[in-house]
């Protein structure tokens, strides 16, 4: 028997359109605009065109980056004190102490420590641009021996590095668990993995990174998270609109960055962290990406609403073979030489479903397409074969990835 579920995420749901209204009276002489109502915002951020397919305004800092500004991955290795009998006691955590305690100035050996309430964990954050000395972060903690559970430990000072073996981060504190670990003589329990937890607050910036607004060339480039060529000009004439009527020069370079060059004088990181302010808050039209993504294990199917499916007529035929293994025993006649056996019996039954060919019809909107599958009455797992047929085929225009 199959259990699989099929999860199909739908992004259709419109607020209805209201009645235009009466017209607001215009603004007084000198006196402020009036702040724009929610169902105004909601309107200008989601509509729908003349197919009626979604369009989505986000703001651009929403859908952008700055280029040249990443975070950076710092890791480290250190120790967590004070397990209650949950700890490991191989030689990597009783080696790691002993590093410990001699940099404290006290001479121990080996033999004299003794693990069970310590644990060699692995330490991980992520440095966010222009982070500043002094800044707080969150640290990541995962025992990588064979403690049973790190839930009530304190991490003991440890470094974090970069890739290019720079301390950036210092991390100490005690650590926090989702899940709890417990056991007995005869029976064990736990809930969530509890040998994975964070240190809230305790890792602290004590080198700054050298990040910067500009490009090498002297220009302000953005990122476009989502690349295309359609979304890429699009934030290019939104930031043009917002920059009209100064010096600056905006151009889409390629459908994943858009750059704006400036002169000399504006060239400032004042002037630059003011510009990005300012077209951050620019609304812009993106395209939905036109793809489907299967996941086999699970079998969950989305699809975006911008897929359609060419008009195709589709068929399935689903065969179950049963083996099932019997044993009888045969019983010789009374009086008759022989002995009772055991004997082995195979019986095979196959059984085949056919559905009739139905036509498929081309779907505009995930609403349509789910409209048209359903009429097909398929399982999860019937569902992903046709998709991946439709993709053979070419009758999916999409991108299709099976994961």
């Amino acid at each position: 028997m199959r259990n699989l579920s099929l999860l199909l995420l739908l992004a259709s749901w419109l607020p209805a359109q209201q009645p235009a209204g009466p017209a607001a009276p215009p603004p007084a002489p000198g006196a402020a605009p009036a702040a724009p109502t929610p169902t105004a915002v909601q309107e200008v951020a989601i509509r729908q065109n003349s197919a009626g397919e979604t369009i989505l305004m986000p703001r651009i800092r929403n859908v952008t980056r700055l280029h040249n500004s990443m975070p950076h991955q710092l890791i480290g290795i250190g120790v967590v004190t004070g397990l209650p009998k949950t700890g490991s006691s191989d030689r990597g955590t009783r080696q790691a102490i002993l590093n410990v305690v001699r940099q404290l100035g006290i001479n121990l050996t080996m033999a004299d420590v003794v693990g069970g309430s310590t644990a060699l964990v692995s330490l991980s954050c992520s440095l966010p641009p222009f982070g500043k000395q002094g800044q707080l972060m969150d640290v990541k903690v995962e025992a990588i021996s064979d403690a049973e559970s790190l839930r009530g430990g304190e991490l003991l000072r440890a470094e974090l590095r970069g890739v290019d073996g720079r301390t950036y981060v210092v991390a100490q504190g005690p650590v926090v668990t989702a899940g709890f670990a417990a056991s007995g003589q005869a029976a064990s329990v736990k809930v969530n993995p509890s040998t994975t937890g964070w240190v809230p607050n305790g890792g602290i910036v004590v080198l700054e990174e050298n990040t910067q607004f500009f490009s090498e060339s002297g220009a302000l480039e953005l990122q476009v998270l989502n690349p295309s060529p359609f979304n890429a000009t699009s934030i290019a004439a939104g930031i043009a609109t917002a920059l009209e009527g100064t010096a600056a020069k905006v151009s889409a370079v390629d459908p994943a960055l858009v750059r704006i060059e400036l002169t000399d004088a504006d060239r400032t990181n004042e002037n630059a962290l003011r510009l990005l302010n300012l077209v951050g808050n620019v609304r812009v039209q993106v395209e939905n990406p036109a793809k489907v993504i299967i996941d086999q294990a699970s079998g969950t199917v989305l699809a975006g609403e911008g897929v359609l499916i060419s008009p195709c007529v589709v068929g399935l035929s689903d065969l179950t073979i049963t083996i099932v293994e019997e044993e009888q025993v045969s019983q010789p006649n009374p009086f008759a030489e022989g002995s009772t056996e055991r004997v082995a019996r195979t019986r095979i039954e196959a059984t085949t479903t056919n559905t009739e060919l139905k036509k498929l019809g081309g779907g505009a909107t995930v609403s349509d397409l789910l409209s048209n599958l359903k009429t097909l009455g398929l399982t999860p797992v019937q569902l992903i074969q046709v998709f991946q047929s439709l993709d053979q085929g070419g009758f999916l225009q999409a991108t299709l990835e099976v994961r």
